[in-house]
């Protein structure tokens, strides 16, 4: 492999076969980005398990007064974490908008508590009130058939 005059040709794979700083730098930058992913996977996890254990307590101490913090914690670490979470939640959200309204407002960055506690003790109020002491409305507002969508 000579050129035209004579002189041997360059060898280009004799530059690229050299290893240098630069290429362990790169190995080093994917193992890095490879630790970051499953650490982020890990807990992920570790934030479904937390938040299932919240809902469970959260509904073992359903007769203690002031425990639906424990539900909303749990349910706002599985679904920030799980996308099938967020897939059923969005399911339900379509099908029963009404249920799922006073939680995605609690779901949201800067949640206006107060005004959303009210807004519920509103509706049920006008819910007992409308059918003079009975729970007429569930039957007609709840059990209805869902819209299509």
């Amino acid at each position: 492999m000579s050129s035209e005059n004579g002189a041997p040709a360059p060898q280009k794979s004799l530059v690229s076969a050299k290893s240098g700083p630069r290429d362990w730098k790169a190995k080093a930058r994917s193992v890095k980005r490879a630790a970051k992913r499953f650490s982020k996977k890990a807990l992920g996890w570790i934030m479904i398990a937390l938040g299932f254990v919240f809902l469970a307590a959260g509904f073992l101490l359903i007769i203690i007064p002031g425990h639906y913090f424990l539900i909303l914690v749990g349910l706002i670490m599985i679904l920030r974490n799980a996308f099938w979470a967020r897939r059923q939640f969005i399911h339900l959200k379509r099908r029963h908008p009404n249920w799922v309204m006073p939680l995605r407002k609690l779901l949201r960055r800067n949640p206006q508590v107060v005004s959303i506690f009210w807004q519920q003790v509103l509706k049920f109020e006008r819910l007992i009130l409308r059918g003079r002491g009975q729970l007429v409305g569930i039957r007609r507002r709840f059990l209805r058939k869902p819209r299509t969508v």
